[in-house]
């Protein structure tokens, strides 16, 4: 899976992913969510019916002091699927609480965010060492943005 480059801070939120994401309440739990298309969303059911697959999910964490992204990268393996969502770190904590806390990713189409229940895709994460540094990295960020706009207020 290739890595995506930005180079400034505008190619950054250029490219956040539009559909967004959140954070919904599924059997008990909390479930990260990433809101895609239904054409997304149907392409992915499509390919993965009937087929044992892995799927490889990587979170590529930038930040500079004030700002962080996240890329996650999601490649289905052997299906030929990968997808990115750029997701802007300081603005969705929550999420990625979740993700540590509950170790699972949805994908749900926008369209269907408030009768998630017959339409959400579940990917169980291995390995949650990546996510606990995401949320320290969001966390420390956000501390020195506050302590920053103190000093100038």
């Amino acid at each position: 899976m290739k890595v995506r480059q930005f180079t400034t801070l505008d190619d950054f939120f250029d490219n956040i992913h539009k559909e967004g994401c959140g954070v919904i309440e599924y059997e008990g739990n909390k479930i990260p969510c990433i809101y895609v298309q239904q054409s997304l969303y149907n392409a992915i059911i499509e390919r993965c019916i009937g087929k044992k697959y892995v799927v490889e999910v990587l979170l590529n964490i930038f930040y500079d002091g004030q700002y962080v992204f996240v890329d996650v990268q999601l490649e289905f393996i052997n299906l030929g699927i990968e997808e990115n969502f750029l997701l802007h770190g300081n603005t969705c904590v929550e999420f990625f609480k979740s993700l540590n806390d509950s170790g699972l990713l949805a994908i749900i189409p926008k369209n269907n965010i408030n009768s998630y229940t017959s339409n959400i895709f579940m990917i169980q994460l291995p390995n949650k060492e990546r996510i606990s540094r995401a949320i320290d990295i969001i966390k420390s960020n956000l501390k020195i943005r506050k302590n920053n706009e103190k000093k100038t207020i």
